[in-house]
């Protein structure tokens, strides 16, 4: 596309953030209810969201009674996420998937939500998870469908201006994130991929064209 232009990851979620939760994006309108799904009731439980980008599933997760922290390296998305959550208890952290900024085994749920797509090697951010897991807790994560980066269509979003910026991703295949997993000795207890399918398509006709294409991987696993 003539108007796309290429931009780090960094610098692409430095642009997006003050429009992104205004943004019609069809992998989030699939992913969230899953992923709430996913994490269950989470009262009184000492959640960390990994990438929390502007605080969507914070503010969730705040809400619903967790004691949560929020970690995310991309200050100004930082800076929506702490305007959103005004008022809950929240503990915000600026830190990278790969060094988490907490202690380890503080958590019994850690969420990551769509940033590992944009991760070269998933291992040593799913190894910090661990490390962060209380024995027995929880892990969800989501990402972006590799069906849609193979289709040519990576993260991508249109700013006010109309420009167009696409951010980098890589194809990691659905059986490297439970490989890796299995090795850490976790137990992998759900694996959903939604799909673009008539409900999503209702509600963002743009995705027609993608129609019966998974657009998520959602997976919940569990330390030993």
């Amino acid at each position: 596309m003539a108007n796309r232009i290429k931009v780090s990851v960094d610098e692409g979620y430095a642009r997006w953030a003050d429009g992104y939760d205004a943004y019609a994006n069809p992998l989030v309108t699939a992913e969230e209810p899953v992923v709430h799904d996913a994490l269950g009731d989470v009262r009184g439980k000492r959640v960390l969201d990994v990438a929390c980008g502007t605080g969507r599933h914070t503010r969730w997760l705040a809400e619903a009674g967790a004691r949560v922290t929020a970690v995310d390296r991309s200050a100004p998305m930082l800076a929506v996420a702490r305007k959103k959550c005004q008022g809950l208890d929240v503990d915000f952290r600026e830190g990278d998937v790969s060094e988490l900024p907490v202690p380890s085994g503080a958590f019994d749920v850690v969420l990551s939500a769509l940033v590992m797509e944009h991760v070269p090697e998933v291992a040593p951010a799913l190894r910090e998870v661990h490390r962060v897991l209380a024995p027995r807790g929880v892990f969800v994560l989501s990402v972006y469908h590799p069906a849609f980066l193979w289709k040519g269509v990576p993260p991508h979003f249109r700013a006010e201006e109309g420009v167009e910026y696409e951010m980098p991703a890589f194809v990691h295949l659905p059986s490297e994130y439970a490989s890796v997993l299995l090795d850490l000795g976790m137990t992998i207890t759900r694996f959903v991929e939604p799909i673009v399918d008539d409900a999503l398509v209702a509600r963002r006709p743009n995705m027609d064209k993608h129609r019966g294409l998974p657009i998520a991987i959602v997976l919940r696993a569990e330390k030993g």
